[in-house]
């Protein structure tokens, strides 16, 4: 039996497909809707919305029509019109004349204090829907303000990528990595084919992180070789050089070295001598020798990296807001630490261990990468506790697991760090105790 109109006409209720389409558009769930609205009549009205989930899927169903308010309520929600939401009304009575109503759009505003989640969503979808804007206003399928666009999501992206959670991160530079490839399919000149490319690599190369962050590799590795792939047929082989660099750290990080050394190899053919990302390959093809237990090869690498280090200009290339000779710098602390480890030359380790940890703690907070920073006070912690000192070593194993970024690379250093505690230590009260810290961090991301 299907719904009929409420209103006792034995009509038949029609869903509306438009509601369920804006909702779905910015990743709202029913409940959400609701609290929305709740929070946007706030201060407008001055009057306590009745509405809940139930009634948001009376709606969307057609088995109830939204009252006047709610009608004025959910347009502002979405940005939209009754015409679009399928509000309407066309037959039965009189349309409402929302357009002369006093839209007070300092409630919605103000609803971020009720709905900050609701508001976020709202607003990257709005971030979106002015790129498509832009686009159909160019001459071509692309339009010029586009690439702006791309411009301004890349350096939020790389400003942020430190301070938001990487699940939040991933949603939005898929999104946009979508976007941009319907724009590389659609119509173009060859010239803002190429740009669209080197965004879409870009976007790669940002998802690659992200995704290796969150502990899929498969993925991770993925991006990268797509970043690669884009950047090449685009012929930029700074960007060639970078996707390698992802390329390299999760081999590192997943233990296939050979392939790590591979992807330094091959990034070190397009790198620009003079360029940052040259010192980091090297860094990556040193580490993994260092993890090969080919001592040789990894000095010589770093050798290599050191030469070219200080042969960079004084002033860097600038990424996206971040200076790439930052990129460098941990290269040459962090990179060492580690591999000195893995060569069991712990006084080097240690070493090059306090001073990555000083370097990012020597960055202000909002742009400190605090997954690196974890890592060097993990190879710190390894380094101490070989070398006897290991109550200092269990401090900084503390500090790395309490880090707010926690990620797969941080984990997967940790679980040595645990190994060397237990091995060494294992009667000392703080190292069963960092054990226990170590297993309910993997028990609750397993």
């Amino acid at each position: 039996m299907g719904h009929t109109d409420p209103g006792g006409t034995g009509k038949r209720a029609r869903p509306n497909p438009h509601l369920k389409a804006q909702r779905a558009r910015l990743g709202l769930t029913q409940q959400e809707v609701a609290e929305a609205l709740a929070a946007l009549a706030w201060e407008h009205d001055h009057e306590q919305l009745g509405v809940d989930a139930d009634m948001v899927s009376k709606w969307e169903r057609g088995a109830k029509r939204p009252r006047r308010l709610y009608r004025r309520l959910l347009c502002m929600l979405y940005n939209s019109t009754e015409e679009d939401l399928g509000l309407r009304q066309t037959q039965g009575g009189p349309a409402d004349d929302f357009s002369g109503e006093d839209v007070n759009r300092r409630a919605f505003l103000r609803a971020a204090v009720v709905a900050p989640e609701v508001l976020r969503r709202v607003l990257r979808g709005a971030g979106g829907e002015a790129m498509e804007f832009t686009r159909m206003a160019g001459t071509s399928g692309v339009g010029a303000g586009t690439f702006d666009h791309l411009e301004a999501v890349l350096t939020e992206l790389r400003c942020s990528f430190y301070e938001q959670p990487p699940a939040e991160q991933f949603a939005v530079a898929r999104a946009y990595r979508a976007r941009v490839q319907e724009l590389i399919q659609g119509r173009h000149t060859f010239r803002e084919g190429q740009h669209l490319y080197v965004y879409a690599a870009w976007l790669d190369e940002i998802l690659a992180g992200l995704a290796d962050d969150l502990g899929d590799a498969l993925t991770a590795e993925a991006y990268a070789i797509d970043c690669f792939e884009h950047a090449d047929q685009a012929g930029h082989h700074e960007l060639c050089a970078w996707a390698t660099d992802q390329m390299a750290s999760i081999a590192i990080y997943a233990n296939r070295p050979e392939r790590a050394a591979a992807a330094a190899r091959r990034g070190i053919e397009r790198a620009p001598a003079a360029h940052p990302v040259a010192v980091r390959l090297r860094a990556q093809a040193a580490r993994a020798h260092a993890r090969l237990g080919q001592r040789g090869e990894c000095e010589r690498c770093f050798t290599q990296a050191r030469d070219l280090y200080d042969r960079l200009p004084s002033t860097t290339p600038v990424r996206f807001g971040e200076d790439t000779r930052v990129q460098a710098d941990h290269a040459l602390t962090g990179h060492p630490a580690s591999s000195h480890i893995w060569l069991s030359d712990f006084q080097r380790a240690k070493r090059y261990a306090e001073q990555a940890v000083a370097l990012h703690e020597a960055v202000p907070a909002g742009s400190r990468d605090l997954g690196r920073e974890a890592i060097a006070r993990i190879d710190l912690g390894i380094a101490l506790a070989e070398l006897g000192v290991a109550d200092e070593a269990i401090g900084q194993g503390r500090l790395a697991l309490a880090s707010p970024r926690v990620s797969e690379s941080v984990r997967s250093r940790a679980a040595d760090l645990d190994a060397v505690l237990t091995r060494r230590y294992p009667q000392v009260q703080a190292a069963q105790e960092f054990h226990e810290q170590y297993r309910s961090l993997v028990r609750a991301t397993a």
